[in-house]
């Protein structure tokens, strides 16, 4: 552990030179602490119990030295939540008390486990994180007494914003190495590649959302920072980054004019007064992102010399073929049809199926229905239509060929079909263990119920639109024995899961489909 390596670089405070002797001290605390357990859950290695005690110092100083991190996800929770911590109502009753509470500490503890040991399924109000919170409260409060306000990190984002990279270096800072988000990008990166390459930081940064109710780096930097209200909501939309292939039209200092292949819009892109490696007339694939009134590079670019006509017309195929929900973003004429597209298919599925939500005992009966399914849609259609759609696509039938993933084809445990009406088909494999789960009203869940639960609530692919579907039909009683959560009567507790688990669904979304 290096604590001056995930400090702004260039930016120091009076604060700074007391931080790393408070760590190795509340090191040793904790590491004495952990004898005075209960149980052996929150158990650490002594390296971990580093890393803990140095989160827990800089989350002392963002309160102490008022730098704003913690602020915004309380902010964000009381709008999301009408609570500033969800389970811990006693901080919303007494939040004028001590700003470094036992309560504070105990909400950033159990989420902080979750990074630290992901497989660790923990209660947010087990026993054993209220004693150690209150200890480690009373240790910083004592401790931060004497030490100064200035803090290098608050001079750091207090710094102006009149440029994309301006924003852009805080975003990476904060996304990298603030306490809140430095685990979460660990983990993140461990999921995907292993290696913190560009691409992958900009991702994080940019687009994943997380463990703290399901929010981004980008929503807590928009928070902190002291900009205009249509600046911070710039700033959010950054999830949205413009990936496309460029042509480059003109280069004229400061500025470059881009024009995207996939929508035919002219984008000008500031570039400082720097190294340029692009010339005119190259083609790049890469992400822009807006701020005030310009457009600027996020992430890698790949420039590409002497295409033909062909090979873009190939490239702007393929990349709406395969990626058409990043072109909705910018194309809103095609957004606009394949929004209508769903529309259509979801009244269709209904009146087939006589609900949104259909289980299959299996994933041949799946197909089979899917197939009848397409043949009585067609067959109910005018002659002339259908004779037009043969000749047009050279087909034998006029219904499409089903093709599902050898997952689904082997699977003999149920599988649940949810017509997600802003965006498509959502299917659930292994659905019979999630049902019998959610059947028990939270009472004797075995830990198969559990973990089918854990992991319908988890996954990427089921929105909160599905899960409130198997809500609204057992009761949600299942999924908060799942996650142990206890006296959760008064306490607005799946709304927060969704939100934590499926932060990405509360971001502008588009239809799953490809119109070509």
């Amino acid at each position: 552990m290096d604590f001056q390596s995930d400090r702004p670089e260039g930016y120091t405070g009076k604060a700074d030179q007391y931080l790393p002797d408070v760590i190795q001290y509340l090191k040793r605390v904790l590491i004495k602490a952990q004898d005075s357990l209960i149980y052996k859950t929150l158990h650490l290695s002594k390296r971990n119990l580093g890393e803990l005690a140095s989160v827990l110092v800089e989350f002392a100083e963002d309160i102490h030295s008022d730098i704003g991190i913690w602020k915004a996800l309380e902010q964000y929770n009381l709008k999301f939540f009408g609570l500033r911590l969800p389970f811990i109502p006693q901080l919303n009753e007494n939040i004028e008390q001590k700003e470094l509470n036992k309560y504070r500490i105990c909400h950033l503890l159990w989420v902080l486990y979750s990074e630290l040991k992901p497989q660790l399924i923990l209660s947010p109000t087990h026993k054993d994180l209220l004693r150690l919170a209150t200890l480690i409260s009373d240790f910083l409060e004592e401790r931060f007494a004497k030490i100064p306000q200035n803090s290098g990190i608050k001079t750091f984002l207090a710094q102006p914003n009149a440029f994309g990279w301006d924003v852009k270096k805080k975003l990476v800072w904060l996304g990298r190495h603030s306490y809140l988000f430095r685990h979460n990008f660990q983990n993140y990166v461990r999921d995907n590649g292993e290696k913190p390459e560009i691409p992958v930081i900009d991702d994080f940064i940019c687009q994943d959302t997380t463990s703290w109710s399901g929010l981004g780096v980008i929503d807590i930097l928009a928070a902190i920072l002291d900009i205009t209200e249509t600046q911070r909501s710039t700033l959010q939309s950054w999830y949205e980054r413009h990936a496309a292939w460029y042509r480059i039209m003109t280069i004229k200092r400061p500025l470059m004019e881009a024009m995207n292949l996939i929508n035919d819009r002219p984008y000008l892109i500031s570039v400082g007064n720097g190294n340029i490696s692009f010339m005119v007339n190259q083609i790049v694939f890469g992400s822009l992102v807006p701020w005030n009134g310009e457009w600027y590079w996020s992430g890698k670019q790949w420039a590409y010399d002497n295409l033909t006509d062909e090979d873009i017309r190939q490239l702007k195929n393929t990349f709406l073929r395969t990626t058409s929900r990043v072109a909705y973003r910018y194309c809103d004429q095609l957004a606009e049809k394949a929004k209508e597209r769903v529309k259509v298919q979801y009244h269709d599925f209904v009146k087939y199926h006589g609900d949104d939500l259909v289980v299959y005992p299996d994933g041949l009966s799946m197909a089979a229905d899917t197939q009848k399914q397409y043949r009585l849609f067609y067959e109910s259609q005018p002659e002339e239509e259908v004779e037009r759609v043969i000749q047009k696509h050279k087909l034998q039938n006029p219904w499409p060929k089903i093709s599902l993933p050898q997952q689904i084809l082997d699977n003999t445990n149920g599988i649940g079909v949810f017509f997600n009406p802003d965006e498509g088909q959502e299917i659930m494999v292994g659905f019979n263990d999630v049902v019998n789960g959610f059947m028990k009203k939270g009472v004797n869940l075995n830990e198969d119920d559990a973990d089918s639960i854990r992991s319908f609530m988890s996954s990427d692919s089921i929105s909160p639109k599905f899960v409130k579907k198997l809500v609204q039909k057992y009761g949600d009683e299942s999924i908060a024995s799942a996650f142990l959560i206890r006296n959760y009567h008064h306490t607005p507790y799946l709304d927060y899961l969704l939100r934590r688990y499926k932060g990405h669904f509360y971001r502008n979304r588009y239809p799953s489909i490809t119109l070509v």
